[in-house]
């Protein structure tokens, strides 16, 4: 059964964030796949620390809520990032994880004394951005923070939903079903796409 991790950066329950995941996970879950909603602002996450080549054998050497996102990350075939937009970029909540997340592909030493860089699985995820915002705020370059985070995590970026609007009334995008309608199909295209080989996706 495919399954679909999605990474919610909203800090507020029932926001147009938080409607939008809803319909993606039930999309994945309609064609035939599991799908999993982490809530960043729940989770207990300490700032990375920039360790450095190889801190630890594992992730990390910290064991707070990242473990669980790790465990979930590995075994995702489509990975969601959502956020609304704050000061151009993704929320204070998103980036811990996005940040504690460099571990996924680290720096190592190599046996000629240089660096690089090694991931721990192949690049054959499927990646989406989803976001809200203002009608006349950008989302480009929270887009750009998340594009390069699928890339280190395993995933390939393959469409952005962005829900630009008008109001400020909470979960508005209930009241426009053909945006739920567009965030269900997102879901049941990821469950039901096939893995992407790992040699197309450089």
């Amino acid at each position: 059964m495919p399954f679909l991790v999605a990474l919610n950066g909203s800090p507020i329950r029932g926001s147009n964030v938080d409607l939008l995941l809803d319909r993606i996970a039930a999309g994945f879950r309609a064609g035939g796949g599991d799908a999993e909603i982490i809530h960043c602002s729940a989770l207990w996450v300490k700032p990375c620390q920039a360790c450095g080549p190889e801190p630890t054998a594992g992730y990390c050497i910290f064991h707070d809520d990242m473990d669980l996102v790790y465990a979930a990350l590995e075994r995702a075939d489509a990975v969601v990032v959502a956020s609304p937009i704050y000061f151009d970029s993704v929320s204070a909540q998103l980036k811990l994880v996005i940040d504690r997340c460099n571990c996924v592909t680290p720096l190592v030493r190599l046996a000629d004394g240089t660096t690089g860089f090694r991931p721990k699985w192949p690049r054959t995820r499927r990646g989406v951005f989803v976001t809200a915002c203002g009608s006349r705020q950008r989302y480009e370059m929270a887009e750009h923070c998340v594009r390069g985070f699928l890339k280190w995590v395993g995933a390939k970026w393959e469409e952005t939903l962005a829900y630009a609007h008008e109001d400020d009334d909470l979960g508005s995008v209930g009241r426009s079903p053909d945006w739920l309608a567009r965030a269900h199909e997102i879901g049941r295209r990821l469950a039901t796409a096939p893995p992407l080989p790992a040699e197309t996706t450089t």
